[in-house]
């Protein structure tokens, strides 16, 4: 994830000035497909359905194609003519049939095709927010048979995520659609990703977002957070402390190894001097000379809050999350993994071959650890009660916010005995 968290400064104004009103029932969520200079020229449609453009309308059954060329659409079946229909088509299942086709992939809802003024096709997939969820929580959350919780933990966080992202904090203000379908918002793959698992996630906790003081809150999620999730002020600099996101501790991180992803929760890096003063210059302008020393402060929950890099001819100071793990090398670009290093330190040590890094987490510590979530499901820890421990002080609202609310409390989380994650990895 995120990856998710940006211009926090934004979201807090956003979360202190929206209306303390329940929101109305969710109807539908608008997702991005594609969009700008990655919008494809020409694509493919399969399936059953209806189609409705600017000037026509009509069904389709089996295969077609949509090209762009001048500012229209057109569209057409193999052997026959294009039928040019106007600058837009919507495209929507029919026949029995609850998906349409695009490029391979299937997709609930309707479908908005729209020729860009620059060429190519953007596509826009509007459909239920529940069927939304589906395509959304197998990729956001791992499916251990015996950790389901941790399931519908995902779907309640992804919902009310999306509804706070559509009624408070617009990360695609005037695009026209509501969420992208990448890390930004969150990872939405369509029906061809959904499994039977995360479906009946979805199905159990319909309709259910979490709340604080009636509003639907920044349900903020990460991957793991090394053994302590971090406040809002430390993730996002100058930002105001959130008091559901307090941060607690994550004593279950430590099962991501079980899921293959054990740099996730304990990590090491090798960084050669050169790299981090081509960054420090990159960053600030500044030639330090040769690098000698790296000097780490700690934040509160014992990620990296500053960096002094010691240099032959100067030294700087790197301030920052963002800042520190582009000098470290800790994020995705220059580890070459699919997710940046959290900053929760462990040591620096000088070596003959440069620094050796080591630190815990992945992701911006903020919020849900996913793979603490997973752990506490495996001991046999409720949905609600691992809601409860990550976002303290906050409900569990039904009918997107508009229906009844139960106050969530944290677990005790030493009263638990669990089977151990690696016991129930095994088993899967």
């Amino acid at each position: 994830m995120l990856l998710r968290m940006t211009a926090l400064l934004a979201i807090v104004a956003a979360i202190c000035s929206v209306s303390a009103a329940p929101p109305a029932q969710a109807a539908t969520v608008r997702v991005d497909l594609f969009w700008g200079a990655e919008a494809p020229r020409s694509v493919s449609i399969s399936g059953q359905g209806n189609w409705e453009a600017r000037r026509g309308r009509g069904r389709f059954r089996g295969g077609c194609q949509v090209a762009s060329a001048g500012g229209e659409l057109a569209i057409s079946r193999s052997g026959e003519r294009a039928q040019r229909v106007g600058r837009w088509l919507d495209l929507s299942p029919a026949g029995g049939c609850r998906t349409v086709t695009l490029e391979g992939s299937a997709y609930r809802g309707m479908l908005k095709l729209e020729a860009q003024p620059a060429g190519g096709i953007r596509v826009v997939n509007a459909l239920d927010m529940e069927d939304y969820l589906q395509g959304v929580v197998p990729n956001e959350m791992f499916v251990v048979p015996r950790a389901l919780e941790a399931l519908e933990v995902q779907a309640v966080v992804s919902r009310t995520l999306a509804m706070f992202i559509q009624s408070t904090q617009p990360r695609h203000a005037g695009a026209g659609f509501d969420l992208c379908a990448t890390g930004h918002c969150q990872v939405y793959r369509g029906a061809n990703s959904e499994t039977a698992w995360s479906n009946d996630a979805v199905k159990r906790t319909r309709g259910q977002v979490l709340t604080y003081q009636g509003k639907v809150i920044l349900a903020a999620y990460h991957a793991n957070a090394g053994g302590r999730t971090a406040p809002t002020d430390e993730a996002w600099p100058g930002s105001l402390r959130v008091q559901y996101l307090t941060p607690v501790a994550s004593p279950y991180d430590d099962c991501a190894d079980a899921l293959q992803y054990g740099d996730c929760y304990q990590w090491k890096e090798l960084v050669k001097p050169d790299q981090i003063r081509e960054r420090v210059l990159r960053l600030t302008g500044e030639s330090i000379g040769d690098v000698r020393d790296l000097v780490a402060i700690r934040s509160e929950s014992g990620r990296i809050k500053e960096v002094r890099v010691v240099g032959s001819r100067r030294s700087v100071k790197i301030r920052g999350p963002r800042e520190t793990r582009f000098v470290l090398g800790l994020l995705q670009e220059a580890t070459g993994k699919s997710y940046d290093h959290d900053t929760r330190l462990g040591s620096i040590q000088k070596t003959s071959q440069g620094f050796a890094i080591s630190g815990y987490g992945a992701g911006e510590g903020v919020g849900l650890s996913q793979h603490g979530a997973v752990g506490m499901a495996s001991a046999g820890f409720s949905y609600r009660e691992i809601l409860g421990h990550y976002y303290r002080g906050v409900s569990l609202a039904e009918n997107y916010g508009a229906g009844r609310s139960t106050a969530l409390r944290a677990p005790d989380l030493k009263v638990r005995c669990p089977e151990t994650i690696r016991a129930v990895a095994a088993r899967r």
